[in-house]
C-alpha cells in the first residue's frame, strides 16, 4: 500500500539522527513478531489492523517501537489516541524512551502540541468533537488507537475519519485485551466491525504458560442475587439498574467474608457496580479494620492521583473502584482481585482480570525460557493473582444449553482462558487446570462445556463422560442399520432391547472375531445365550442380526429403532428417578442429553443390578 505524500515538518537535523540512533530496549520475542507481522499486514495492503495482547505483556512497549520503526522507514509523522491522562502520559514517557531520537508532543486540555514533531500522543476527548480544529495541518502516516475496544465509540470515529483511517492514506493499528468492543460486538471479521484483521493474538492463557505474567486462583461465590430485571444497553446491565440490584448490605458482606478467609493478606482491588457502592464497601472493609479507600472518575485528578499512590505504596491495602482501575493503572504488588460488578461485557472483564497479573518488578528479569520464568514467580512474594468472582443469579445464564457463538456467553475467568465459562477452580489455579484439560479428548472437553463442573468433580466427570460416550450411537452403523447399537469395543457392538413380565433384561451383542467374521448372541435374564454366525460382510451382518433380532423379539422395534423421534427428546422426570433409584449420581444424570441415552443407561444399570450377588 502506498501512502500519499504528506509535506513533512521534520527538521533536516533529527533526520540525520535517526540514521544513528537507535532503542536500546530490547523487545520480547512475542513483540517482535508482533511487529513483524504488523509491518507484513501493511505491506499487504491492509489499511486498518488489530493487535490482541493481554494487560502486562507491553503494549505500550510494543506500538512505541512500532512507530520508532515506522517514522523511521516510511519518513511519515505519527498520531498516539487514548482516552485517559495516565494513558497518555504513559505511552509519551514510553515512546520518547524508546526513541530518544523522535520528537514527541502531546495533545490534550491546555497542552498544545506544533505539530512540528514526529510523534503525536492526543487525547480523543480533544479530537473527537465535531466541531474540533486540533491538529488540522498535521498528516501522520500511522494512527495507534490504544485500548482499542473503544474504538465503536463516536469521538474515536471522528478521529479516524477526519485522519483517514477508512480512506488508505494512513496506516491504522488498533491495541487491546480484548477483541470485542464494549458493546461486545467484533473488532474485525464482519462488515460492521472496525479493523480489517487481526495482525496479531497472543492470549493471557499462552502470556501465563510462556511465565511473562503470573498463574491466576480462581474463586466463585454464588450469591442469591436477581439480575433477570436488569436492562441491558449496549452489550452490558444499564449501570443504575445494576447498582441497585447489587448494592446490598448482605451481598457485600457475603464477599468481604469471603475476600477475608481467602485473601485477607493480599493487596486487592475492588471493582463495583456504581460510585455508592464502591463507598458502601470501602467502608465496609474499614469497619473491619482493614486500610481501604474508594476512588471514582468524579473525583479532582489530584485527590484520585492521592488515593492511588497510597494503593501503589501499600499504604492502603484494599482500592474500590468504578471503571478507574481498568486501563493504565498498573499496580504490580496487587495480587487479589475482586469482581463485585456482573458485567456482560467480554473487553471489560477482561480488563479487570489483568489489573493483576504482573509479576513483581525484576521477578523474571533476564530469565530466558518459559520454565525459568515460571519458577520465579513461583518463589516471588507474588507468585499468584487470586480471582474472586461474585456470581449472580442471571449472570451466568443458559448453562447448561450447547455453548453460544464465541463471545456471546457470559465472560469469566476460565472462558477468557480459554476453558468452559461455569468450571469451578475452588481455588486452585488456571495452570493445573490448563495441565488437565489439554489432556483431556475432545469428547471430555465438549460435556465440560455443557454443564457447570467443580475442580474437584473433575476426576468424576471424567468416569462419567467415558460412561456417556458408551450410550451414543454408533457411527458407523447409522448407514447399515435402523438399530442403535452402541460400541463397546474394537468390532464389538450391544444392543439393549428393554424388557418385558416375562423376559427381563433382553440384548444382543454382536462381535467382529480375529477372522473377520461377525457373531450374533441373543440373550436375557430367563433365556440362555444363542449365538449366530453372520459372515465376514459388516453390512450384511448388521442387516441379518436387525431381521434375527425382530424375529425373536417382534416388539422392540420403537425401543431400539435410532430413528424413533423420542430419543431425541429431553430425559424425562421418570427417567432422572430411575437413574437415581439405580444408584446413578446427579452430576451423571445432568449431562445424560437425550431421553434414548437415558434409556439406555437405564438398562445397562438395571443390567448391572440383576448381576450382583444377592447379600
Amino acid at each position: 500500500m502506498e501512502l500519499p505524500q504528506a509535506a513533512s515538518k521534520v527538521g533536516r537535523a533529527r533526520e540525520a539522527m535517526r540514521a544513528t540512533t537507535r532503542p536500546t530496549i530490547v523487545l520480547r520475542p512475542y513483540q517482535n513478531e508482533a511487529l513483524s507481522r504488523i509491518l507484513a499486514c501493511r505491506d499487504r495492503g491492509m489499511d486498518r489492523v488489530i493487535v490482541v495482547a493481554p494487560t502486562g505483556t507491553g503494549k505500550t512497549t510494543l506500538f512505541s517501537a512500532l512507530v520508532g520503526e515506522f517514522v523511521r522507514t516510511y519518513h511519515r509523522q505519527a498520531l498516539v489516541l487514548a482516552h485517559r491522562q495516565e494513558l497518555l502520559d504513559q505511552a509519551a514517557k514510553r515512546i520518547a524512551l524508546q526513541n530518544p531520537d523522535l520528537r514527541v508532543d502531546v495533545e490534550r486540555g491546555t497542552s498544545r502540541s506544533s505539530g512540528d514533531v514526529d510523534v503525536v500522543v492526543a487525547s480523543v476527548q480533544s479530537l473527537g468533537r465535531p466541531t474540533s480544529k486540533r491538529l488540522e495541518g498535521f498528516y501522520p502516516g500511522l494512527v495507534i488507537i490504544d485500548e482499542a475496544h473503544h474504538a465503536a465509540a463516536s469521538t474515536y470515529q471522528h478521529v479516524m475519519k477526519t485522519f483517514g483511517c477508512y480512506e488508505g492514506s494512513c496506516f491504522t493499528v488498533g491495541v487491546t485485551a480484548t477483541p470485542h468492543r464494549m458493546d461486545n460486538k467484533q473488532l474485525h471479521g464482519s462488515e460492521e466491525a472496525i479493523f480489517q484483521e487481526v495482525a496479531f493474538s497472543y492470549t493471557l492463557r499462552e502470556a501465563v504458560r510462556d511465565g511473562w505474567l503470573t498463574d491466576l486462583r480462581g474463586y466463585r461465590v454464588a450469591t442469591g442475587i436477581d439480575l433477570s430485571r436488569v436492562r441491558r444497553t449496549a452489550g452490558d446491565y444499564n449501570a443504575r439498574q445494576l447498582q441497585d440490584a447489587v448494592n446490598t448490605e448482605a451481598r457485600n458482606e457475603l464477599a468481604f467474608q469471603h475476600w477475608n478467609e481467602i485473601a485477607s493478606d493480599r493487596r486487592t482491588i475492588v471493582f463495583c457496580s456504581g460510585v455508592e457502592h464502591a463507598e458502601e464497601v470501602a467502608k465496609l472493609f474499614r469497619e473491619n479494620r482493614i486500610a481501604a479507600e474508594s476512588v471514582n472518575g468524579a473525583m479532582k485528578n489530584a485527590d484520585r492521583e492521592a488515593i492511588m499512590n497510597r494503593f501503589s505504596s501499600g499504604e492502603t491495602q484494599v482500592l474500590t473502584n468504578v471503571d478507574i482501575a481498568t486501563e493504565g493503572f498498573d499496580v504490580p504488588a496487587a495480587s487479589c482481585v475482586l469482581m463485585l460488578r456482573p458485567t456482560q461485557s467480554w473487553a471489560l472483564y477482561t480488563q479487570m482480570v489483568g489489573r493483576g497479573v504482573r509479576p513483581l518488578p525484576n521477578t523474571i528479569d533476564g530469565a530466558d525460557t518459559p520454565a525459568l520464568r515460571r519458577k520465579l514467580i513461583a518463589e516471588s512474594p507474588k507468585s499468584n493473582c487470586t480471582v474472586i468472582d461474585i456470581v449472580d443469579n442471571g449472570v451466568k445464564n443458559d448453562l447448561n444449553q450447547v455453548p453460544k457463538e464465541e463471545g456471546k456467553e457470559e465472560p469469566s475467568l476460565t472462558a477468557i482462558m480459554g476453558l468452559p465459562p461455569d468450571f469451578d477452580l475452588e481455588g486452585h489455579s488456571v495452570a493445573e487446570a490448563l495441565d488437565i484439560w489439554e489432556g483431556m479428548d475432545p469428547a471430555h472437553q465438549a460435556i465440560m462445556f455443557r454443564r457447570p463442573t467443580r475442580f474437584e468433580d473433575l476426576g468424576t466427570t471424567l468416569t462419567a463422560v467415558d460412561l456417556l460416550a458408551e450410550l451414543s450411537v454408533a457411527e458407523e452403523t447409522v448407514a447399515v442399520s435402523r438399530f442403535a447399537w452402541l460400541k463397546t469395543g474394537d468390532g464389538e457392538y450391544r444392543l439393549p432391547c428393554g424388557s418385558s413380565e416375562r423376559e427381563p433384561g433382553r440384548e444382543a451383542t454382536l462381535v467382529c472375531d480375529t477372522l473377520g467374521l461377525y457373531h450374533l448372541t441373543m440373550q436375557s435374564d430367563v433365556r440362555d445365550p444363542v449365538t449366530y454366525e453372520l459372515g465376514g460382510d459388516v453390512a450384511r451382518a448388521f442387516e441379518l442380526a436387525d431381521r434375527r433380532i425382530k424375529d425373536l423379539w417382534p416388539f422392540v422395534g420403537g425401543l431400539v429403532s435410532s430413528r424413533s423421534k423420542w430419543r431425541e427428546g429431553p430425559v424425562t422426570d421418570r427417567q432422572r428417578a430411575e437413574l437415581m433409584h439405580l444408584g446413578v449420581e446427579e452430576n451423571v444424570i445432568d449431562m445424560v442429553e437425550t431421553a434414548g441415552k437415558a434409556w439406555t443407561l437405564i438398562e445397562v444399570k438395571r443390567k448391572e443390578a440383576r448381576l450382583q450377588p444377592a447379600k
